[in-house]
């Protein structure tokens, strides 16, 4: 995300800043303008502005909402969260391109309140490509189903981070499965001790930095992490039990990869591992890689691929 400008408007006056986001998104070939308002507009005023590309409206109000779309204006509706602006620009984004507003490898100028709440006095430039390699509107309603994209986010940058430093110098492997956590539950059973039971769930939640560092130690000891759409760790050190058959998977790849398919095609559930040998981490769902991120010192790469298959091993 790469700041251009900054300025001030007040939220419910005409909105001046809008010339230079058509400005920024002429110069820079941006596909759309994105505004994340967090307070009433002129919305009609704002319609009457011409500019060169389509102008989306990001919301979280109801109320908001529905006067963008009485002005004829294109809604983006979102979660309410308290994350980082960082955080909702990218669940924005993500929303516009689940809903065909957005292509995967658009540029976008996003106007949002990045000081004052109720003030948009921010304007960025993003290249979606950098953030949602390949993805389409179809894998991204497909992921959002089965997990929340929050827990999903945090679970993948935790594996890509063991998967690129390892742990005490040594290259380190896991698997993580995440969501219908009673279902995975039944079919899996207990290798020796489990580091995260007895805790509060409040305490072993893998949205907090804590709770993943935990993690990234733990992943050393053999056995699946479990956990919950919410994020919270039901279990660790836990033997995958589900049926392989059927399952085809790229070729050489090990058990853990050969775990995370059968369990999650015979569950609702997402895996995401992470390969000992080159810290590879793939994300497998209904038994199938869907995801491949190479391991990468400073940038994580996501490449939505296809692959060379190879039936399950007898």
């Amino acid at each position: 995300m790469t700041p251009i400008v900054v300025t001030r408007a007040l939220a419910i006056a005409p909105p001046p800043f809008l010339p230079l986001a058509a400005d920024a998104a002429r110069r820079t070939g941006a596909s759309a303008i994105l505004i994340l308002t967090e307070g009433p507009m002129d919305w009609d005023t704002l319609r009457s502005h011409e500019t060169d590309v389509p102008v989306l409206i990001a919301s979280a109000s109801p109320r908001q909402l529905e006067a963008v779309r009485r002005a004829g204006l294109t809604a983006i509706e979102v979660e309410q969260t308290e994350a980082a602006i960082a955080d909702r620009i990218s669940l924005a984004l993500i929303e516009a391109v689940a809903n065909d507003r957005l292509q995967a490898g658009d540029r976008v100028v996003v106007v949002y309140s990045g000081f004052e709440a109720e003030a948009l006095d921010s304007l960025s430039v993003i290249r979606l490509g950098e953030h949602l390699e390949r993805l389409t509107s179809r894998d991204l309603r497909a992921l959002e189903t089965s997990v929340p994209f929050e827990t999903l986010k945090a679970v993948v940058d935790t594996a890509v981070e063991i998967g690129r430093e390892g742990r005490e110098g040594k290259a380190v492997g896991t698997l993580i499965v995440v969501g219908d956590a009673r279902n995975v539950l039944a079919h899996t059973q207990p290798l020796g001790f489990d580091p995260f039971k007895g805790y509060r769930r409040k305490e072993r939640n893998v949205r907090d930095l804590r709770v993943r560092e935990a993690i990234k130690e733990i992943a050393q000891l053999d056995g699946a992490f479990i956990v919950a759409r919410d994020g919270t760790v039901e279990a660790a050190c836990r033997l995958i039990d589900a049926p392989m058959t059927g399952l085809t998977l790229p070729k050489g790849l090990g058990t853990r990869h050969w775990a995370a398919a059968a369990i999650t095609e015979s569950t609702r559930a997402l895996a995401v591992v992470v390969s000992q040998s080159n810290g590879t981490v793939r994300l497998f769902q209904n038994g199938e890689v869907i995801l491949r991120i190479a391991p990468m010192r400073h940038a994580r790469a996501m490449k939505w691929q296809d692959a060379e298959t190879e039936p399950m091993p007898s």
